[in-house]
């Protein structure tokens, strides 16, 4: 019936016929959604962190309240200075918000990006505007003790970030070593 090389042929032709095929499917969304679950990850990832860091500078901002001693009223102050700022900046915060749901879902423009950066601006003034108005609120002494805290808090931050560093390069150093050591 059919010799061996005609099937071969056959088989040859039928699998070349698959080959050219299957690499004709279209591979862009599997690579679209590893993009997106990608950018959600990073972006949980900045979020957390975020919070991290917001809750660091709040319990910072916490301890040193504490520590300079302030009376029932200038509490009061700062409570109301506080929230008066922060309904001024809510609809700043939840527009950004929906601009950073945007870069999640890929979907942000160039102008998105602008504005976002125009909003963390902006939010970041009407903090400074906080932290400027929250001072005002405090003595002589308690404005003296606070830089001195600010002093503080920041040699510890140089400290954990040399700190961080020497152990970073230590591991490269590590990781160099064992490199070597499987080259030769």
């Amino acid at each position: 019936m059919f010799s061996i090389k005609r099937l071969a042929a056959i088989f040859g032709m039928i699998s070349a016929v698959a080959v050219v095929a299957f690499a004709q499917q279209p591979g862009t969304a599997p690579t679209q959604e590893l993009r997106r679950e990608r950018m959600e990850r990073r972006e949980k990832h900045r979020e957390a962190r975020g919070e991290r860091m917001k809750m660091r500078g709040h319990r910072d901002r916490v301890v040193a309240f504490r520590e300079l001693n302030l009376s029932d009223a200038q509490r009061e102050q700062i409570r109301a200075i506080t929230q008066r700022r922060l309904d001024a900046t809510k609809t700043q915060r939840e527009e950004l918000a929906r601009l950073r749901e945007k870069r999640v879902d890929g979907t942000i423009a160039a102008a998105d990006e602008a504005r976002a950066r125009a909003l963390r601006e902006e939010i970041g003034a009407t903090m400074e505007g906080v932290r400027l108005e929250t001072e005002s609120v405090l003595t002589a002494e308690q404005k003296a003790r606070l830089q001195q805290l600010k002093i503080e808090r920041k040699a510890q931050r140089e400290e954990r970030h040399g700190e961080r560093k020497d152990r970073r390069e230590q591991r490269l150093k590590q990781r160099q070593e064992r490199l070597n050591k499987t080259v030769l």
